[in-house]
Order: structure tokens, then sequence, then C-alpha cells
């Protein structure tokens, strides 16, 4: 069975033990993978910082979290201003591991910048408004050196449908059924 591109992200996510929480939502109908990253800074008790939804932070702790979104345009409208970062890619051709890799890479440096810049907004009484910076500057300079260094892989990986079977695997199920379709 080939990997799909959530599972990638999923099992890298696991060995690189990042410095962040995550949770993949995976959208077949729509053909969009989101990765919502959380994180959390310790706080003085006496800090409240209220997110966009109203909501105050729990005293001595503040979390953060954002998306990132994997989407193919041909299937979703996507809005790229909601999210971190939103990613197009063709959902027939795939997308490169390597390319996968760049992204959760400048993730991870993404969000310990993030740890730190909140940790200044905290402190700083006049701040207005936090929130993370992707640099895909970064990112297509990451790329070019794992290109560079022969550590980019070109292996495609697909979005795997939820309700996708392959060809041996519809007919197991004809076989079950005596080749007889029920309806």
């Amino acid at each position: 069975m080939t990997d799909s591109i959530s599972n990638y992200i999923d099992s890298e996510l696991k060995e690189v033990l990042p410095n962040f929480k995550w949770r993949l939502i995976k959208n077949s109908k729509k053909k969009l993978i989101e990765l919502y990253i959380s994180f959390n800074v310790e706080t003085g008790e006496d800090i409240q910082v209220q997110d966009t939804l109203g909501q105050n932070n729990e005293p001595g702790n503040v979390q953060f979290e954002d998306v990132i979104c994997l989407y193919d345009p041909a299937y979703s409208h996507v809005s790229p201003q909601n999210y971190l970062a939103a990613i197009a890619f063709d959902s027939n051709i795939g997308i490169e591991k390597g390319y996968l890799d760049a992204i959760l890479r400048q993730i991870n440096l993404t969000t310990k910048q993030g740890m730190v810049e909140l940790r200044e907004f905290l402190s700083d009484d006049f701040a207005g408004e936090f929130k993370l910076n992707w640099n895909e500057n970064n990112l297509n300079s990451l790329i070019k050196t794992m290109k560079d260094t022969n550590r980019y892989e070109d292996e495609r990986l697909k979005m795997v449908l939820d309700d996708e079977h392959s060809f041996f695997e519809k007919l197991k199920e004809d076989e079950g059924n005596d080749g007889v379709e029920r309806v």
C-alpha cells in the first residue's frame, strides 16, 4: 500500500517529536488536509489574553493554535488568509515527500520562533495582536538546500480518499458476495 499524505505527515511528526501538539483533519470530498498546530507558553498568573473568539486564557498559561492547509484548488475553495499557510497541490499528481519534509521542518522552526515571540508579546503591555509568521522564502531556501545536498525525495504521495478501494479490494468484496452486487 502506498503511503498517503496524511499518514506520512502523522508518522513524520511522531518521529521528529516537534515542540507543538498537532491534529490532522482530512476532508476527502474537498480534497484538503488541515494540520492544526498548538503550543503553550507559561505566563504569570496575572496575565490575561483574549483570543479572536473572546475567550480568555487560563491563569498562568497561554495556548496558541493555528492551521496549515494542504488543498487541491480544483476541488476546494480555500481562503489563504484564514490559515498560517495554504499550500495548493494537484491531488491527481500528489505532492513530493521532500516538499512535505520541508513544510514540516518550516512548521517546527516557525513554532519555535513563535514561542519566543509570544513570550515577548506577553511581556509587552502595549502589544495589540499576536500571530505566527510563515516565511515562504525560508521554505524555498530549505527546499533548495535539501535538493543541493541530495536530501530531497521526489517520490510523490497522494491523498487517499476514505471511500477509495483498490481494484483488488473490490474483487475480494465481490468474491465475498458470490459475485452478486447487493443493493
